[in-house]
């Protein structure tokens, strides 16, 4: 696994043993959006050490991300995750500074992660294509760079015409191993020197000492129709497990934000089902979760504005705050 910066801990690869989560209120709560979104090393995958280092951010704020360091500019990342041997390939996941697990077509789950460019690892992937749920759940970043492997036709036009910078080993296979043929890994070194991105921009995160009123809950698991997650704190922070094996582990804050999933509006032919896509609503309200320090948080998730983040607000209305460190976001029913 790559190292991050000197600002983050050392994360290392550790096996899980998670149990059923004691929580039942806090498992069982399914409160629906209102609609307005280690790895192994790969052969040859492109180091940092070789990789061109772009400036930092001349703003010097904060990391809105993560809250690790100060506000570099900001990629984003479809990863796959479908299948063991894949989830053995992946790189990155750990040095993100916001992970988001997705339900996609057939009831399986991919990642899209966020980075900065003041931290980042040397190689990202496997990078696999864009979903309609991309598209609304990145606009509260504003303008960033967006890698992916493709889309279908149908949504192709949407993701030109969306405040992104579009990567694809199409647009630029150079930045792509194995001349963007899956398994594909992108260097963010080399992407954020030829597209440097803009400053980037906060999710609507807020950081700082955990509030009282938290209940102790050191594992707890999610289910998609075809895909799982969990996680388990570890003491300094929390493991996270992909379809009962062991991914990584770091995680300061873990978030359940409970979201209306829908069909989607395009039909991928060559998987088969003529209503394989699904739709994430991210935009709207409904319930959360906050995992942090072995405690949970019942909360209240709203983002009415898709171009603003979504605040995550306690039942007294004071915002919830994060640990500061990698966020992990399960966008569930």
């Amino acid at each position: 696994m790559d190292d991050r910066s000197n600002s983050r801990a050392r994360r290392t690869r550790t096996g899980l043993l998670f149990v059923a989560a004691a929580l039942l209120a806090v498992q069982g709560c399914g409160g629906g959006s209102k609609p307005a979104p280690h790895p192994s090393a790969s052969t040859g995958s492109p180091s940092a050490a070789n990789s061109p280092t772009p400036q930092p951010s001349a703003t010097q704020l904060p990391n809105p991300l993560d809250n690790v360091g100060t506000a570099g500019n900001t990629l984003a990342v479809k990863i796959d995750n479908v299948g063991r041997q894949t989830q053995a390939l992946q790189q990155g996941l750990a040095q993100a500074d916001i992970v988001y697990w997705i339900q996609v077509e057939g009831g399986l789950s991919r990642f899209l992660a966020l980075y900065d460019s003041n931290h980042l690892p040397g190689s990202i992937g496997p990078v696999r294509s864009a979903r309609e749920t991309d598209i609304p759940l990145l606009q509260q970043y504003g303008r960033l760079d967006f890698a992916y492997s493709g889309a279908i036709s149908g949504l192709k036009p949407l993701l030109a015409q969306a405040d992104l910078t579009n990567i694809t080993p199409i647009t630029d296979p150079g930045l792509y191993s194995n001349g963007g043929i899956g398994p594909t890994f992108v260097d963010p070194h080399k992407l954020f020197a030829k597209y440097p991105s803009v400053p980037a921009r906060s999710p609507g995160f807020r950081f700082g000492d955990a509030p009282g009123g938290g209940t102790p809950l050191n594992d707890m698991t999610w289910r998609q129709p075809a895909a799982t997650i969990g996680v388990h704190y570890n003491g300094s922070g929390y493991d996270v497990a992909v379809d009962g094996h062991s991914s990584w582990s770091g995680t300061a804050t873990v978030v359940v934000q409970h979201v209306s999933i829908v069909p989607g509006s395009f039909t991928d032919y060559n998987a088969g089902s003529a209503a394989n896509e699904v739709f994430t609503h991210t935009t709207g309200s409904g319930t959360a979760q906050v995992l942090r320090g072995g405690q949970v948080w019942n909360v209240t998730w709203n983002r009415p504005d898709p171009n603003g983040g979504t605040s995550y607000t306690l039942p007294d209305g004071s915002a919830m705050p994060f640990a500061t460190g990698p966020v992990l976001v399960v966008l569930v029913p």
